[in-house]
């Protein structure tokens, strides 16, 4: 019954929502299950072609160094050029990086391709976080993003036991096993592509201009709108910074020291995607009524005990497979964290410069995560893998929280 009332008001909350946004709903969900064939490889398959714990951290340090300085760019043509044709650009980079890791004949190829598949989410995260954010008021903006969220679980359910048995099927985890996931990522990436070029208006476009001050003037104007500016900048990026540490390590952690085969890793992301699936609407509808803050302050301890279930998993078993998957579910939590603190930006920020301020967002956010993956990396290999999870626990706790509660709610907030 839960589920068909949550089906129900899905549907009527989408029928009156406008035509791009609608579209957005159909391309995050065709996103999700391009990405969720490989998301849980793609460190495992690096290792396989040769790189270390630092190489691989190297990776990662390099894509979102590109990625931090095309933020910026990014909201900028958005607000002064075309957003369908910004979005296609994006879309072309993911293409093209899939490609490349489909043919990679060893790991140090993968700097391409991963600088490409970053500079890609980048491009296309931006223009949809800009779309949802022209389509959407106030008071249904954390609504909008779970519906978001929701449609895309059920694929996200279903993409990663795919891949694993794709990959069981190619030889297991192994190169041969893993590469023919990329070769599907080309085909779906593809067809987002048409999708945007065919059915994707050109109404959020901005006027041209040869003169740089307009530009400068519109970042002056973002810190105009006063001191939650800055702490709301801090907020996202120290939001991401631990969890861009971890990710491209748990992989591997949970199949070298926790036993995780193909099956398991696709089972963890099944398990994280559960939850949003569930609870994105309920929750956005509650912060909708209700605010972001206490949601954001309550769902934050859910992350560190995931990451706990992680570094305490025994090493085999039964045991191993309930705490990875307890893991999984718990963390499944962030990314609802991350859509709450999404509207918060959303709200203190006038239409105009909207572009600018999630590009000057995405530009602070990206610096900061420049170094995280290396980082982690050596602590990896010279502290101790588990050290790289609890280092992500005590940046949230002890420099996220605190600066959230100096930003104000913004539910009811009268934009400047």
């Amino acid at each position: 019954m839960y589920l068909r009332g949550l089906a129900q008001r899905s549907i009527r909350f989408a029928q009156r929502q406008t035509h791009d946004f609608k579209l957005m709903l159909v391309r995050r969900a065709l996103h999700g299950v391009a990405f969720g064939l490989s998301t849980q490889f793609n460190s495992v398959y690096a290792t396989l072609l040769g790189a270390d714990s630092v190489q691989l951290g190297s990776l990662e340090s390099v894509a979102n160094a590109i990625s931090a300085l095309s933020a910026m760019p990014t909201g900028w043509f958005i607000d002064r050029y075309s957003l369908r044709k910004v979005f296609l650009l994006g879309t072309a980079v993911l293409v093209v990086s899939r490609l490349l890791y489909f043919v990679a004949p060893h790991w140090a190829w993968l700097y391409p391709a991963i600088i490409l598949s970053y500079l890609g989410m980048r491009i296309t995260c931006t223009s949809c976080t800009v779309t949802c954010a022209a389509e959407l008021p106030n008071e249904e903006r954390a609504t909008g993003r779970g519906l978001c969220r929701t449609l895309a679980s059920p694929v996200g359910l279903v993409t990663p036991l795919l891949a694993a048995w794709l990959v069981s099927q190619f030889g297991g985890i192994q190169v041969p096993g893993i590469r023919p996931l990329y070769a599907i990522q080309v085909v779906i990436f593809a067809g987002i592509f048409v999708l945007l070029l065919t059915k994707l208006s050109d109404s959020h476009a901005g006027e041209p201009s040869g003169s740089g001050q307009p530009v400068r003037l519109g970042f002056v104007a973002i810190f105009k709108q006063g001191p939650d500016v800055v702490f709301l900048m801090f907020v996202m990026a120290l939001m991401e910074l631990p969890w861009v540490i971890i990710q491209p390590f748990m992989p591997v952690y949970a199949h070298e020291f926790k036993g995780a085969n193909e099956f398991m890793l696709s089972g963890i992301a099944m398990a994280r995607t559960l939850v949003p699936m569930l609870t994105s609407i309920p929750l956005g509808r509650l912060a909708d009524k209700h605010g972001r803050k206490k949601f954001l302050f309550a769902i934050a301890p859910l992350a560190y005990v995931a990451i706990l279930c992680l570094v305490l998993a025994p090493t085999s078993g039964v045991g191993a497979s309930l705490f990875l998957l307890l893991y999984g579910v718990l963390f499944g939590f962030n990314s609802i964290s991350i859509a709450l603190a999404s509207s918060m930006a959303a709200e203190i920020m006038p239409q105009e410069q909207m572009g600018h301020w999630i590009g000057l967002i995405s530009l602070f956010r990206g610096l900061l995560s420049i170094p995280a993956p290396l980082i982690g990396g050596l602590i990896w290999e010279h502290i101790g893998p588990q050290y790289v999870f609890l280092l992500a626990i005590a940046i949230d706790a002890f420099l996220r929280l605190p600066l959230l509660a100096l930003v104000r709610e913004t539910l009811h907030l009268q934009k400047r």
